[in-house]
């Protein structure tokens, strides 16, 4: 891979077209004119095929993403929250004798609304593209973004007061920032069940918060600004270790996304704030409440089992799982068993070379508290040795964290199974 022009270059320089032809030029045209209809139809398979393979994208907080895969799914993550339009208006494009790339340079424009809170949205970015052909195609090596300010400059002074304040309060824990420089007095944060209000309020609800995880990061991943509004979507990760709001700590990582709409006073201080965001997915990072998917993860392994397909049984697990056979089982002899290969050879197969058939019949599955997820259901076998047959009433107790099962439990009717065998 070629180096590139440092980004001053890339965009400053006045730069006299050597060796490139006028077919060039018209599709590198055609390739931004492209890159538009992939964005407002929010294709971001088409525009994985428009970057090199090892390509950057670097934003305007300078933020680096690396290899066309990740940028693709950036550009998919943000069309689930936004539906924009993007106008792309061209400052000019250009060959560089030094590194024989084109640059391509301009300004955009996005106007839309948010999809989920159906919130108008407006900004506006400077980019310059280094670009190499590849098989005969135009691709973009390494894009670099600029901010522009926005048009009213008391809308562009509250957003970058009202971004850095935050930054600052949360990621480096300023709370001496609450005070009658940055709040109103009598700002007002919505809540349920009862809104907080005051400089003090809200400066005794982020202490509580921040101070129960450990490892912050809060990121500010757009900004809008129409007036006095302003509307933000952010993301806030942290490890929880600490008391929060009468959670103990976990030791959970979290990562939570939402938006908040803004009131700014006359005067440029935050008056009023108002987030949305998913608490449920926030108190099942916890273990608060169990993850929506749980049970479909337990389903799916029942399902795998029930057609033989035992790599696709064992793949939900995690890779330090805890499985335990009821007391008394033939094979409880081994518990705990420790991973997906213990549970493949010291249950799976000895029930597959033991038993000529091994069937769950009846799964009922139900949501528990914590992430837990309990199956009731009947075993029907019958032993190879013996002939004997069992029909025994049993329950499955499953755990799971982030999506995987970590922990299983068996209760069962042991005294069957023992006298199968005998």
């Amino acid at each position: 891979m070629k180096n590139f022009l440092l980004l001053a270059a890339l965009i400053s320089a006045t730069i006299t077209l050597h060796g490139q032809s006028a077919t060039d030029e018209h599709e590198m045209q055609t390739f931004a004119r492209n890159f538009m209809n992939a964005y407002n139809q929010s294709d971001a398979k088409a525009i994985r095929k428009m970057y090199l393979d090892d390509a950057v994208r670097i934003d305007a907080e300078g933020k680096e993403i690396k290899g066309a895969d990740n940028i693709a799914a950036y550009f998919a993550d943000q069309f689930v929250k936004n539906n924009a339009t993007v106008f792309i208006r061209h400052l000019g494009v250009n060959w560089s004798d030094r590194e024989y790339t084109w640059v391509a340079s301009g300004t955009y424009e996005v106007n839309g609304k948010t999809n989920v809170y159906d919130i108008p949205i407006h900004f506006t970015g400077r980019y310059a593209n280094a670009m190499i052909k590849e098989d005969g195609q135009w691709k973009i090596a390494k894009s670099v973004h600029f901010p522009v300010e926005h048009a009213d400059p008391k809308v562009a002074a509250n957003i970058k007061m009202y971004t850095e304040v935050w930054h600052e309060i949360i990621n480096e824990r300023r709370f001496e920032l609450f005070n009658t420089e940055h709040f109103t007095e009598d700002v007002v944060m919505h809540a349920e069940p009862e809104n907080i209000v005051g400089i003090e309020g809200m400066a005794g609800y982020y202490k509580a918060l921040v101070s129960a995880f450990s490892d912050v990061e809060f990121t500010i991943n757009n900004i809008f600004g129409e007036g006095d509004q302003l509307v933000k979507h952010w993301t806030f990760k942290g490890k929880h270790t600490g008391d929060f709001f009468g959670i103990p700590a976990t030791g959970n990582m979290v990562e939570i996304s939402g938006s908040t709409i803004v009131r700014m006073s006359k005067d440029g201080r935050i008056a009023e704030e108002r987030d949305f965001m998913d608490n449920m997915s926030l108190l099942a990072q916890l273990g608060v409440v169990s993850a929506s998917g749980n049970v479909a993860v337990v389903d799916g392994l029942y399902q795998a089992f029930a057609k033989g397909d035992i790599p696709a049984a064992l793949a939900p697990m995690d890779a330090n799982i805890a499985w335990n056979e009821a007391e008394g089982f033939p094979y409880s002899d081994k518990n705990p068993y420790i991973g997906p290969d213990a549970v493949l050879n010291g249950v799976f197969a000895r029930i597959g070379a033991e038993w000529e058939y091994w069937n769950l019949t009846g799964i009922q599955l139900h949501e528990m508290s914590g992430n837990q997820v309990l199956a009731t259901l009947r075993y029907k076998a019958k032993h190879k040795n013996t002939g004997k047959t069992i029909d025994s009433q049993t329950a499955h107790l499953w755990t799971l964290k982030d999506g995987k099962i970590v922990a299983f439990q068996q209760f069962t009717d042991t005294k069957q199974a023992a006298a199968a065998v005998k």
